[in-house]
């Protein structure tokens, strides 16, 4: 099983900053639960399509590659027609956002990382 956020290329580009890691994944945590709210009461396609496009590049952007695939799916579903597939892929969105933003926590917080030297 993969990790829900791939930390390796995270830290690509935070260069071994903690803080900085700290810091992003802390704005991951916020604006994906954010995000999710909005698209399950998105009320217009603009709404939905703009929605699924941020979480898309801010799950891409930390390395939530599963996210980030699902929102672009979403991203594409648009007009009267896709009501179900909607409900269908925000229940998915849903389960894999929450285990990135649990797994954004759990790293963030976990005591041996916190105490990692510089």
């Amino acid at each position: 099983m993969t990790d829900a956020i791939d930390i390796r290329h995270l830290e690509q580009y935070v260069f071994g900053d903690r803080a900085l890691l700290d810091e992003i994944l802390t704005i991951y945590i916020e604006q994906t639960t954010m995000l999710l709210g909005r698209l399950e009461t998105a009320e217009d396609d603009e709404a939905w399509r703009s929605t699924a496009h941020t979480l898309k590049g801010a799950s891409r952007g930390v390395g939530a590659w599963a996210v980030g695939d699902l929102a672009e799916a979403a991203e594409k579903l648009t007009g009267p027609a896709n009501a179900g597939p909607r409900a269908d892929i925000i229940i998915k969105l849903r389960t894999e956002g929450e285990a990135a933003v649990a797994f954004a926590r759990s790293y963030r917080d976990q005591p041996a990382y916190r105490d990692k030297p510089a």
